[in-house]
């Protein structure tokens, strides 16, 4: 259809016809993507995962994302620019492009803010991660089905992403919790177990220490 669109010079209903068939077209393939990636979450490889890396490399790939615009502003805020932690860097990647993209898709073509926060508890051994939006919140009805397959209340949702998600931290072994409320957007709290410090090297002069890491994708 997509080669008939393109070399063929329809007009009036039936241009629109095509149109409509292409588009249709583009929105089952999306569906039977993210049905396949639901249906095969691979059992996790656990390894040392630098987070504020993986976070960084989901923004950027999320830029170019369709469901992306210019006025979503995404941003990574850390007090610390290495975070280690136990996990899986392909599934924690896949995990947080359908949050960021839920988030992105949850303003609805207005402007807002995504913002992935990262707090290291080094007593506890955890780490927490807020993926936090301003986006159309979610009601309590909805709330309570949110990971629940093919439920979605957008008007092109598939109602994967966030059945995904829950997957991947079922597989993970994470703690997952979400705070919404219409209006007011929404926060995710992912909590993973920081890798286990290696003995302290004393450290050199020449050091540099950096303070809160952001990065930006407008």
């Amino acid at each position: 259809m997509e080669v008939l669109n393109r070399d063929l010079a329809v007009t009036g209903e039936n241009a629109r016809l095509m149109e409509l068939i292409v588009k249709e077209s583009d929105h089952l393939s999306n569906i039977l993507t993210n049905f396949l990636a639901y249906a095969r979450i691979n059992r996790p490889v656990y390894n040392k995962v630098e987070l504020c890396h993986v976070i960084s490399d989901a923004i950027e790939i999320l830029s170019h994302h369709d469901a992306y615009r210019d006025n979503v502003d995404i941003q990574l805020k850390s007090n610390e620019s290495i975070v280690y932690v136990v996990g899986d860097e392909s599934l924690i990647k896949q995990l947080l492009m359908n949050l960021i993209l839920n988030a992105c898709e949850s303003f609805e073509g207005r402007g807002g803010e995504i913002i992935l926060r990262v707090n290291e508890d080094t007593r506890q051994g955890i780490v927490c991660l807020y993926v936090e939006d301003n986006g159309s919140g979610i009601d309590q009805k909805n709330l309570e089905r949110m990971f629940e397959p093919f439920f979605s209340t957008k008007k092109q949702g598939t109602g994967l992403g966030l059945s995904i998600v829950h997957r991947i931290v079922t597989a993970l072994q994470l703690d997952l919790s979400v705070d919404s409320k219409p209006g007011q957007g929404t926060t995710f709290l992912l909590q993973f177990r920081s890798y286990p410090q290696e003995k302290p090297v004393p450290p050199s002069r020449n050091v540099l220490v950096t303070g809160i890491s952001e990065v930006r994708a407008r």
